[in-house]
């Protein structure tokens, strides 16, 4: 097993300690060059989403929303601390921003547009301070604080499959007795956490169950040794007062997730070494009948015909 804190472009299977998030993300897919790799979870979720043509085909994906904003400060004020510097810069470190904290000079959009170009994500002092108070807040939690203390964290593993390069960025190794037979992922999210059916819904919409199971299955590929079989969520809420709660996939979604990664995974390998070619092209196919609209409609003609009796 590859143990490594310094890396190039392409990452080799193995473990690789202390990866900046920057340094993980340059080793992309190229959809230009796509026999070469990585595959990864979010990618994998692409493919499965768009279908093949517009996969390879298609505008590339949109620019990071406020949310993901937010999601990767948390991640980097919590994780990897140390990096804040080289990942953000503070808006107010620019010497001629506005008084209303807006670029408007031409020496304040060159100075924006230099941190854009090192690849800084800028933010305000205040954006920064509500992270932090979102971090506490994890920490009191007496649940989360056992998870992340003396945990592992920003683990990059690599392994392969048939051959093609699968990676995946670990949040949480914890080492307390009581997790350690877990890994574990910090979601930020808008969705309220008391509300059972809408985390539930959030986990089989973005798919956190296919991320449970590549990740677990790489961390048990790299160590043998220390097998996990459990895949916990940290949930905090993007808002005030930032309340987090800790999720555990129960074996039914962990299965889930296993049986989609199995049947995707091929067939981007396939494609990435053939063709991205449309299913439909040579085949009719039918819909399923979408229920509650038959049954609006039903009801309508129902209505309509009671009141002209």
């Amino acid at each position: 097993m590859t143990m490594t804190s310094t890396i190039t472009n392409a990452l080799p299977v193995g473990a690789h300690h202390d990866i900046a998030p920057r340094d993980y993300h340059a080793w992309a897919f190229d959809r230009e060059s796509p026999a070469h790799g990585p595959i990864s979870c979010s990618l994998l979720k692409q493919y499965a989403e768009k279908g093949p043509v517009s996969f390879r085909y298609g505008p590339p994906r949109d620019k990071p929303s406020a949310a993901m904003s937010w999601g990767s400060l948390v991640d980097c004020l919590l994780f990897t601390p140390h990096l804040f510097p080289r990942e953000f810069v503070l808006r107010e470190d620019c010497p001629d921003l506005s008084a209303d904290g807006g670029f408007r000079t031409k020496a304040a959009k060159e100075w924006r547009d230099i941190q854009l170009e090192r690849g800084s994500t800028i933010i305000s002092e205040d954006l920064k301070a509500q992270a932090e108070t979102a971090i506490e807040r994890m920490r009191d939690t007496p649940i989360c604080a056992e998870i992340l203390d003396g945990a592992t964290y920003q683990l990059a593993l690599v392994t392969e499959s048939a051959g093609m390069p699968v990676k995946c960025l670990l949040d949480c190794v914890p080492s307390h007795l009581d997790h350690d037979d877990a890994l574990v992922d910090l979601k930020t999210t808008s969705v309220n956490i008391y509300d059972d059916d809408a985390l539930s819904r959030q986990i089989g919409s973005l798919r956190y169950d296919w991320q449970a199971a590549m990740y677990l299955h790489a961390w048990n590929t790299l160590h043998p040794d220390d097998v996990r079989r459990k895949w916990r969520l940290i949930f905090q809420s993007s808002t005030p007062p930032y309340e987090s709660r800790v999720v555990e996939l129960d074996d039914l979604q962990l299965d889930a997730g296993k049986a989609a990664v199995k049947f995707w995974l091929p067939r981007l390998i396939r494609d990435m070494r053939t063709a991205f070619i449309s299913p439909f092209r040579t085949q009719v196919t039918t819909l399923a009948p979408h229920n509650p609209t038959i049954y609006a409609n039903e009801a309508k003609m129902e209505l309509l015909e009671n009141l002209a009796a």
